[in-house]
């Protein structure tokens, strides 16, 4: 997340930036946990996916926190 926002940052606003990076990654993590178990068929191969998933949801979620913090650190 952190690498893709700094790349998308050089040629798209800072708000497109923020939008697009904490979308593509709640997708990747839902993604993750839909599609392990249905398309593998295995539930051993559903755990790496399930972690995953979680995960992004936290990082997600202290990413959209941080760069709403920082806008309100830059209006101030």
């Amino acid at each position: 997340m952190a690498l893709g926002f700094a790349i998308l940052l050089t040629r798209l606003g800072e708000k497109r930036v923020t939008a697009i990076t904490v979308e593509v990654g709640i997708q990747n993590g839902t993604l993750a946990i839909a599609s392990t178990p249905t398309l593998l068929n295995t539930p051993t191969m559903a755990i790496p996916g399930a972690i995953y998933g979680l995960l992004m949801f936290v990082t997600g979620a202290g990413f959209a926190w941080w760069a709403s913090r920082r806008q309100s650190l830059l209006k101030a």
